[in-house]
C-alpha cells in the first residue's frame, strides 16, 4: 500500500466514526426532544442525523470522500445555526456549538477547517446580534452573547493553533515516508531503480498487458569481464563504471521506460508498448553505445562491452518466464562471444 492509499483509508476512517459519533447523539436527542414535547427541536435533529447517515452511505457505496465531507460539514453548519437561532432546549442550544469547531477542524483539516469555524464565527454574530433575522427565535442576554463569542474564539484560536502543529507533524512524516520509500526503491550506486522496483513496474506493466494486450519488451544487459575491471583498477573504478554506464543507459531510452541495476553489473530495462523488433534496435543501439565510451575519465584505457538479451511477451508469457528468457538471451550472447543484442519470440 502506498501512502497515498493508507492516507485515503484513514481520512474514511476518520469520517466514518465522527459521523457515526455524530449521528448517535443527533438521534439520542431528537428522539429525547420529542419525548418531552419539543417536536421542533427533535425534528430539526432527526433530520440532520438522516443527512448524516445519509452521507456516510453515499461515500461507503461510491467510495467517494467528498460525500461524506460535504455532508457532515453541511450538517455541523445547520446545528450550529439553528442550536443559536432557536435556543434549542431553555437557551442551552449553543453550548453544544462547542464541540462542533474541533469536528469541523477534524473533518476538513486545517486550511478548509479554519475558513469553515471563521463561517460558523460569522453565523453566531449575525444571530446574536442582528436579532431581526427572521428565523431567529432566541433571546439571549447580552453578557451571555459577548462571552460566547469569547469563548468561541478562544477555543477556535486553540484549535487553529493545534490543528496546524498536527498539519506540519503530518507533512513532515509524510515527505519522510515517500524519502524512505523512494530510497527503497532506488539503486544507493546508480541512482536507478533497484530490483525491487523493478519488479513492482514489471507487474503493474504485466497487468496492463493482461486487461488490455498491451505488449512491452525488456532487455536484460551485462556488462562484459566486469571483474577484470575491479581486480585491475579496483573497486572505486568499477562503481564508476557502472554509474558511467546506468547514466549510459538511462540516456538512451524513452522517458517511459525503466532502467534497473538488477544486481552487480546487469541491467534490467523496460520498455512498455514495445514489440520485439523495436527493443532488439534500442539494445543494438546501447550496445553500440557501451563500446564508444571513452573510460580515460575514469582511468580504463580499454573500452568495456556488454552483452544483452531481449524478450518480449506478445506471445502471453508469464513475468517469470520473460525474465528468464532474458536471462538466458543474455548467457547466449555471452557464450556466443560477447558484446552481442541476442533475442527470440
Amino acid at each position: 500500500m502506498n501512502i497515498q492509499d493508507a492516507d485515503q483509508g484513514r481520512n474514511y476512517l476518520l469520517i466514518m466514526q465522527v459521523g457515526a459519533v455524530g449521528s448517535l447523539f443527533l438521534l439520542v436527542f431528537g428522539i429525547n426532544a420529542l419525548w418531552q414535547g419539543n417536536h421542533e427541536v427533535g425534528t430539526v435533529l432527526l433530520a440532520v442525523a438522516v443527512l448524516t447517515l445519509g452521507s456516510m452511505s453515499l461515500m461507503h457505496i461510491s467510495r467517494n470522500h467528498d460525500y461524506g465531507t460535504n455532508g457532515l460539514s453541511l450538517a455541523v453548519v445547520l446545528v450550529h445555526t439553528y442550536l443559536i437561532a432557536s435556543g434549542g432546549i431553555d437557551n442551552t442550544g449553543p453550548l453544544w456549538c462547542y464541540p462542533l469547531i474541533m469536528i469541523i477542524m477534524l473533518l476538513l483539516g486545517f486550511r478548509k477547517g479554519v475558513i469553515a469555524v471563521l463561517v460558523l464565527f460569522l453565523i453566531a454574530v449575525l444571530l446574536f446580534f442582528y436579532p431581526d433575522i427572521p428565523f431567529v427565535s432566541a433571546e439571549y442576554p447580552s453578557s451571555f452573547k459577548i462571552r460566547f463569542i469569547a469563548s468561541f474564539s478562544a477555543l477556535a484560536i486553540l484549535s487553529f493553533i493545534y490543528e496546524y502543529m498536527r498539519w506540519q507533524s503530518t507533512e513532515t512524516y509524510v515527505a519522510m515516508s515517500r524519502e524512505l520509500d523512494k530510497a527503497s526503491r532506488t539503486d544507493v550506486l546508480t541512482g536507478l531503480s533497484n530490483r525491487r522496483d523493478m519488479q513492482d513496474r514489471l507487474e503493474e506493466e504485466y497487468g496492463r498487458f493482461t486487461r488490455h494486450g498491451h505488449c512491452f519488451s525488456i532487455i536484460m544487459a551485462d556488462l562484459d569481464h566486469f571483474k577484470r575491471i575491479n581486480d585491475r583498477y579496483g573497486h572505486a573504478v568499477g562503481d564508476d563504471l557502472l554509474i558511467m554506464m546506468s547514466h549510459l543507459f538511462s540516456s538512451g531510452v524513452r522517458r517511459q521506460d525503466v532502467v534497473s541495476r538488477w544486481g552487480g553489473e546487469e541491467f534490467l530495462i523496460l520498455l512498455p508498448e514495445t514489440r520485439l523488433e523495436q527493443a532488439v534496435l534500442v539494445a543494438e543501439k546501447l550496445r553500440s553505445a557501451a563500446e564508444l565510451v571513452d573510460l580515460s575519465d575514469i582511468g580504463v584505457a580499454a573500452p568495456v562491452t556488454a552483452s544483452f538479451g531481449v524478450q518480449c511477451n506478445c506471445a502471453d508469457k508469464t513475468l517469470v518466464e520473460l525474465i528468464a528468457g532474458a536471462d538466458s538471451m543474455l548467457y547466449e550472447a555471452k557464450r556466443l562471444g560477447r558484446n552481442k543484442v541476442i533475442a527470440t519470440i
